[in-house]
């Protein structure tokens, strides 16, 4: 082993639609391993967890370590998901059948083993080792391709009675103007992140300016740092134009920023924490977001809620996945 004095190891995985972050951590915290790799796409669980054994091996190897070596495995997943039963479900980027996963697991790893969606153990992450440390009432949003929460209510993770606790894309901040029906297949964005996410964020700004070009078109730097294309625009553009002062893009961000606002003050007066925490590609997008969210939301709240970025960045899950593969936070 490459750490003198390290007798327990865990390995923390978070798993996401492109990409899946590998964490090995000794039992006191400190971090052996931290890699990432392409998330290999399976249709069905068990090549996936051959793969992802398959590579977890691998690492190790790297470290003079084995699996069967490791004194729990905490593993995160873009969906719902619950340690007690294993069936993934509302994960778009996994769209596997409704089986315990467990079992596929036992196949590489006979330990404890910990599951939970991807959020909750960024959360725990963020506790850990982040913006979060020491605190114990925490709300934490993550603002990316969706928009998803996590709360830690009096030092423990809340999930509600089926572990679907945080859905928090689905939060309804104007229910005349948005107009939301869920689709009959209960898939699909819900109506804040239809709104407020990168995803709502860029369809909203190839719709105004491709209405703009039937117009006679308009000049913004959106279009500068796409390349000049419509169909090129994506949230990163708009983000950054809005940064630099970008009349259009500040009117664009105009009705997302608002709906998150006024989303993390209803959550906020509800449960009352000590901090929000705001991760994801779009809240670490600068610090012209944080100071919007910041000001509007302050505008409904009756009393002062501090809200921070991610400290953690996109490593946040994985050691929150450790942390709790080795029960360290309850």
């Amino acid at each position: 082993m490459t750490e003198a004095g390290v007798t327990r190891v865990y390995a923390g995985i978070d798993v996401g639609g492109t990409k899946t972050m590998f964490c090995v951590t000794g039992g006191s915290g400190e971090i052996l391993l931290l890699e990432r790799r392409d998330t290999a796409a399976h249709e069905a669980p068990g090549p996936f967890m051959a793969w992802l054994f398959g590579e977890l091996a691998q690492l190790l190897a790297g470290i003079q370590l084995e699996v069967s070596q490791l004194a729990g495995i905490g593993i995160g997943f873009p969906g719902v998901i619950g340690d007690t039963e294993g069936c993934l479900t509302q994960a778009p980027s996994l769209p596997w059948p409704a089986e315990d996963i467990r079992p596929l697991i036992r196949r590489y790893y006979a330990g404890r083993i910990y599951l939970d969606n991807d959020v909750n153990l960024a959360l725990l992450g963020e506790c850990w080792k982040g913006a979060a440390e020491g605190k114990e009432h925490v709300l934490m949003i993550t603002v990316g391709t969706g928009i998803g929460s996590a709360m830690l209510l009096n030092g423990r993770l809340y999930k509600g009675a089926d572990f679907a606790a945080g859905e928090a894309g689905y939060m309804i901040v104007d229910a005349a103007q948005d107009r939301y029906r869920l689709p009959a297949s209960r898939a699909g964005f819900g109506p804040l992140e239809a709104v407020a996410s990168g995803s709502g964020i860029t369809a909203r700004a190839r719709a105004w300016f491709a209405e703009a070009e039937l117009l006679g078109g308009t000049f913004s730097r959106i279009l500068e740092l796409a390349g000049g294309g419509v169909a090129k625009i994506d949230a990163r553009h708009v983000l950054q134009a809005a940064e630099e002062g970008d009349r259009a893009a500040l009117s664009l961000m105009d009705r997302p920023l608002e709906h998150l606002a006024a989303a993390i003050a209803s959550a906020a007066v509800l449960l009352n924490p000590q901090l929000v925490v705001l991760g994801g590609g779009v809240a670490a997008s600068g610090g012209y977001y944080m100071k919007e969210i910041r000001e509007r939301a302050g505008k409904y709240l009756p009393f002062p809620v501090n809200i921070e970025p991610a400290r953690l960045g996109n490593t946040a899950g994985a050691v929150g996945a450790a942390a709790a593969a080795a029960a360290i936070l309850w």
